[in-house]
């Protein structure tokens, strides 16, 4: 059987981050344990900016703004990139490497909750694409709170569905509490699956993403299908 991790180590090796800022980023976040985009994924959602021209982008899950500054970089000039984050220490950290890279004008931090009311991300909508990439446990929350803030056409993109590999096999998982966390994991991917007004597609790129494409407009954004 293929190891999943291997194979994303082998995809990784083929990608290359435009300037030494974003590589020393990347190997801090993996002495650290940050948690940032596998670099595959992120070259992936670089293409996917590029192909759709998208420019009015929402970030759930900033971080030290690594995804922030390379959807930046993607989407070109007259892009803006709202990230939300509620972590001090990153968003902090967040800043000094977005002006390092005199990009202040492009993303705006909004400090919060990603899962409560927050002002700032609903005026600015509607946007082009959506990054989930926080609170896990709360994907389909976050997801319906999304739902109505991109309209026909516009994506939501949803990392780590796959969870380094462990939906497939989740009665392996021994740990009681990782075990919860990949069950509502896998929940949430199936949840994508049943969404009328979604198009939804499944793919094993870094650690596993959803490219969910909104197919029609109307009030009630998140039926089943039947």
């Amino acid at each position: 059987m293929i190891d999943f991790k291997a194979l994303s180590a082998y995809a990784a090796a083929f990608t290359q981050s435009e300037n030494d800022l974003l590589r020393r980023m990347e190997q801090r976040a993996s002495d650290l344990y940050i948690p940032i985009m596998q670099p595959s994924a992120m070259a992936f959602l670089q293409q996917l900016i590029q192909w759709t021209g998208a420019r009015q982008i929402l970030e759930l899950g900033t971080a030290i703004g690594y995804s922030s500054i390379r959807m930046a970089i993607a989407a070109g000039q007259d892009a803006q990139i709202i990230t939300v984050e509620r972590d001090e220490k990153m968003i902090c950290e967040a800043r000094q490497n977005i002006e390092a890279l005199h990009l202040q004008n492009a993303i705006q931090i909004v400090e919060g909750d990603a899962t409560m009311h927050l002002p700032e991300i609903e005026k600015a909508a509607p946007y082009d694409l959506i990054l989930i990439d926080a609170a896990k446990a709360q994907y389909e929350h976050l997801f319906m709170k999304c739902a109505a803030m991109v309209g026909k056409g516009g994506m939501i993109v949803t990392d780590n569905v796959f969870f380094h590999g462990l939906v497939c096999n989740i009665d392996a998982v021994k740990k009681k509490q990782l075990n919860r966390l990949v069950k509502k994991i896998d929940d949430y991917n199936h949840f994508l699956f049943k969404q009328k007004k979604f198009d939804t597609i499944f793919l094993t790129i870094g650690d596993g993403m959803a490219v969910s494409t909104k197919n029609s407009d109307g009030e009630e954004c998140c039926l089943e299908k039947k």
